[in-house]
C-alpha cells in the first residue's frame, strides 16, 4: 500500500491535519488531526510503498512499546487511513 500523494498535511493552529474535500457536491469536507505518532507515520512512509510490518517496526523503533502494541495501533492508523480513502 501507498499513502495517496493527493493529501498533505498542513500545519494549522498548532495541529497537524489533511483536509478531505466531499465527493460530490453535497458531501462536507473531512478534517483528520494527527497525534504525534501518526504525523511520524505519515512522514515516515509518505511516497513509498509500505505494509504493515513496515509501520509496525517503525512504532518499535520510535516508541517503547511491545510488538502486540505496535501491531495493534498499526492495524487501527491503517484502517483509518483506508477508511478515509487515504491509501492507493
Amino acid at each position: 500500500m501507498k499513502i495517496n500523494p493527493r493529501y498533505k498535511v498542513h500545519r494549522v493552529a498548532d495541529e497537524d491535519i489533511v483536509l478531505i474535500q466531499g465527493r460530490n457536491p453535497g458531501d462536507m469536507t473531512t478534517v483528520i488531526a494527527f497525534n504525534e505518532s501518526s504525523l511520524f507515520l505519515w512522514n515516515s512512509l509518505q511516497g513509498r510503498e509500505f505494509i504493515i510490518s513496515d509501520v509496525v517496526d517503525l512504532l518499535m523503533q520510535r516508541y517503547d512499546v511491545d510488538s502486540e502494541t505496535a501491531q495493534r495501533d498499526a492495524e487501527s492508523w491503517i484502517v483509518k487511513l483506508q477508511e478515509n480513502n487515504m491509501l492507493e
